[in-house]
């Protein structure tokens, strides 16, 4: 039976209504994903996002004995350089150093909107606790896990676990000490 004009303007609208009720739909499930910070101050987290992402591009966490130790380095570095990078006029960013809250103690919390949660060379069982954190501190606030010295395969089986779960609005930010080290031997 051969469509007329009508059938394929009806057609179309049935089709483009679907398209436009899956992207709400999808735009209702991503909404749902997002922490409360994003929620109540979604462009007051996104700078703070891009401020702190490029000041972890510039870091170098060295070699230390204990995860201790690279929290506390990460801290003081991310504190002095944002007193270089803010300028007047422009919002005070605050750290906060393993401070206890309602849904646990992350490593590092900014201005109550971001934290960061470091490992370094996480076993299975520290990996499975890291997703825990995570996933507890993202309904609060955006969550990275900052993952130092942990192979490349592991750092993929992470995200995809993460996706697979989805969780992938937590991000798994890799660092490896051990890569400059040879870079510095060449």
């Amino acid at each position: 039976m051969p469509l007329n004009q009508e059938d394929v303007k009806k057609l179309g609208c049935a089709l483009a209504g679907g398209i436009v009720g899956a992207a709400l739909l999808k735009n209702h499930y991503d909404e749902g994903k997002k922490s409360q910070a994003e929620k109540d101050d979604p462009e007051g987290v996104e700078w703070l996002c891009d401020l702190i992402g490029a000041l972890l591009d510039d870091w170098e966490p060295g070699y230390y004995e204990r995860e201790d130790r690279y929290t506390e380095h990460l801290f003081r570095y991310l504190k002095r350089e944002l007193r270089k990078e803010l300028e007047e006029g422009e919002p005070s960013v605050t750290l906060e150093l393993r401070t206890s809250t309602l849904f646990g103690i992350p490593d590092i919390l900014i201005n109550d909107r971001l934290v960061l949660e470091l490992k370094v060379d996480p076993n299975k069982a520290e990996r499975d606790r890291l997703i825990g954190q995570c996933c507890g501190y993202s309904r609060e606030w955006v969550t990275w896990a900052i993952v130092i010295d942990m192979p490349d395969d592991c750092v993929q089986h992470l995200e995809e676990i993460l996706e697979a779960k989805s969780l992938n609005y937590i991000h798994v930010i890799p660092f490896n000490c051990d890569e400059d080290e040879e870079d510095d031997e060449e």
